[in-house]
């Protein structure tokens, strides 16, 4: 288990996540959408990188949640 701090908007929260746990399964927890109120079209930024979502999360980060701007196909 690794300690990761999460931000969206001005809020944040710290939990302690399973080791392989990646940005795009951060980006698709309920549990998460839940605590901080965001939806399903964000982008994961880590000191202002975007960052992909397989990527595994390092312990200790802080990931900042943002809204994705949306792309016309």
């Amino acid at each position: 288990m690794k300690n990761i701090t999460i931000k969206y908007g001005v809020d944040s929260i710290t939990k302690q996540v399973e080791e392989d746990f990646t940005f795009g399964d951060l980006q698709e927890s309920d549990a998460f959408k839940a605590a901080l109120g965001f939806g399903d079209n964000t982008k994961a930024l880590v000191e202002g990188i975007e960052q992909d979502r397989g990527t595994v999360i390092p312990a200790g980060a802080t990931v900042r949640l943002e809204t994705a701007a949306n792309t016309k196909a």
